[in-house]
């Protein structure tokens, strides 16, 4: 059985532990609630910048839509996938489910594969893959315009193809990966009165660019929540699990100073009997 001074440290262990947890849980907390907002405000802005995409493009000639890159990809182009891992540990089974979400696609040598999260690139190697690219360190700065340089970097590639992996959670739930196909692009395009300025090929790669840059925002906001929310989830775990411990070495703690002072007692009571 243990002592009374070892359980003591390891009641110091498990509290401290506690502690850590409980630090850990009250920032990404903070940081759940502040990528929601951002989340939310993404959505307002995806549907204005649809209706906005719509609009100009009801303003081009039909054989103008169908031969952008975006709408009838080169079907020999490689196929390119944009994976969201985590920008560090601790949030549970996050970056199992990105992994698992690219198994799901086949990849093959041929395709280009690009990575969001400090951890991307053991994560990808680990798949025995090297990304092309990938970028880290984001999820809690939230540089937009460095990550809008980074995805307007990935629309410039010719590809067949443009997937994204990423992982949704939702409150209460266990999280799930999201396979998102991206591109080729399909929008419903209705014909408008108007003119344009410029020519109408390079508008409408550019009006597309600027549509996908925004869907790979919106897979931003959602894994960036995703880790904040998985980690926040693992160190609430851990913290009821270190309460769970720390009550049971309390427990064992008073036993054996009741124990200790019931031997005490023994030996008194046995030393006053024998000197009768």
């Amino acid at each position: 059985m243990a002592s009374l001074m070892e359980l003591r440290r390891r009641l110091n262990t498990i509290q401290g532990l506690s502690r850590i947890s409980r630090g850990l849980r009250i920032i990404n907390s903070y940081y759940m609630a502040g990528v929601r907002r951002d989340f939310e405000q993404m959505e307002a802005y995806d549907e204005a910048l649809l209706d906005s995409v719509g609009a100009i493009l009801g303003l081009l000639p039909s054989e103008v839509i169908q031969s952008s890159r975006f709408i009838n990809a080169p079907s020999l182009a490689p196929r390119v996938v944009l994976a969201f891992f985590s920008d560090g540990g601790l949030c549970g089974n996050y970056n199992e489910l990105v992994t698992e979400g690219l198994v799901s696609l086949k990849l093959t040598q041929n395709d280009r594969v690009y990575g969001i999260g400090t951890l991307a690139p053991d994560k990808l190697s680990d798949l025995g893959i090297k990304p092309v690219d990938y970028i880290g360190g984001l999820y809690q700065s939230k540089n937009t315009p460095l990550l809008v340089d980074f995805f307007l970097g990935i629309t410039e590639e010719l590809f067949s193809e443009l997937w994204l992996v990423f992982v949704r959670s939702v409150p209460g739930k266990e999280g799930q990966y999201v396979t998102q196909k991206a591109s080729p692009i399909t929008l419903e395009v209705q014909a408008r009165h108007g003119e344009l300025i410029g020519e109408p090929e390079e508008i409408i790669d550019q009006v597309l660019s600027s549509y996908l840059t925004a869907t790979m925002l919106r897979a931003f906001y959602s894994a960036a929540f995703s880790e904040f929310y998985m980690r926040w989830s693992a160190m609430t775990h851990a913290e009821d699990k270190a309460k769970e411990l720390a009550d049971s070495v309390k427990l064992k703690i008073s036993q054996t100073r009741q124990e200790r002072v019931t031997r005490e007692l023994q030996d008194i009571v046995g030393g006053m009997n024998y000197g009768r």
